[in-house]
């Protein structure tokens, strides 16, 4: 039993690279960090996770490291989940941005509500598209997408191993590009629904003064844009999956760039 405790004790420094490095990717991840989720819910989730990989990822940990020396690994470790977290929410974000910008052509950002998630007052079409992404993103099992490209970080980066450049700025970048670009793609279809029903709005107006569209022009957009945002939800999920797809892999691409680069300076070293 002193053995197995000793031993247990030995392993401290390596299990504390496997929680920076899960730690981070939870707190990447909007819905895990939120200020609603208890703190001690979020140690016990990252714990239990930790303990979950550690027997997977056990070989790639360095053997022979205290935890003087693990201490300022965990912030590269940190790092590398984080920008995994970050990745995988960007699809979310995209929708968020997308349901934005419905609210504001159409209107309906006059009224705001708490949203208790992100601590910030949103409206309902933000809400309902970031939520309905969250379910086709774990429909189409993005979590464990993320999970396996997480344990696959182990093998390509190595703990202690990390080596980062300006490359982490121009990868920042691509995911906020692409981010935004998803948003775009759908928001588009609404954007142009709102635009065919201002022109048709307008010819009504010039044609039928008589009929009072400024009474009712407000619903009538909120109905195009209800109806409009409806569809194209329920045609995004191919979408959304080319963009989890997309985005998993640049990550991987670095952190496969990011691993020779640690294994270069090693070998300098």
């Amino acid at each position: 039993m002193p053995f197995e405790l000793l031993n247990y004790q030995m392993l401290l420094p390596q299990f504390a690279l496997v929680i920076a490095r899960i730690g981070g990717l939870v707190m990447g991840v909007p819905v895990l960090s939120s200020q609603q989720v208890p703190a001690p819910v979020k140690v016990w989730l990252i714990a239990t996770l930790s303990v979950m990989a550690f027997p997977s990822v056990a070989h790639t940990l360095p053997g022979d490291v205290s935890m003087a020396q693990a201490v300022p690994g965990m912030a590269g470790e940190f790092t590398i989940g984080y920008i995994l977290g970050f990745a995988v929410s960007g699809v979310l974000f995209a929708a968020q941005i997308g349901g934005n910008v419905m609210s504001h052509q159409s209107g309906m950002a006059l009224g705001t509500v708490f949203n208790p998630l992100f601590d910030s007052e949103s409206t309902v079409l933000d809400q309902v598209w970031f939520f309905t992404a969250m379910a086709i993103f774990l429909a189409l099992r993005g979590h464990v997408a993320a999970t396996l490209v997480l344990l696959k970080s182990f093998e390509n980066i190595p703990p202690m191993l990390v080596g980062f450049d300006g490359s982490v700025a121009d990868l920042m970048a691509q995911l906020i590009t692409h981010m935004f670009e998803l948003a775009i793609r759908l928001v588009g279809p609404v954007v142009l629904t709102l635009f065919l029903t201002s022109l048709l709005m307008g010819f009504l107006t010039k044609t039928m003064p008589q009929m009072n569209l400024l009474s009712v022009g407000f619903s009538i957009r909120v109905a195009a844009v209800l109806f409009a945002g409806a569809i194209t939800l329920s045609f995004s999920g191919e979408l959304f999956a080319d963009a989890l797809d997309d985005s998993l892999n640049r990550i991987a691409a670095f952190f496969e760039n990011a691993a020779a680069m640690g294994m270069r300076t090693a070998h300098a070293g």
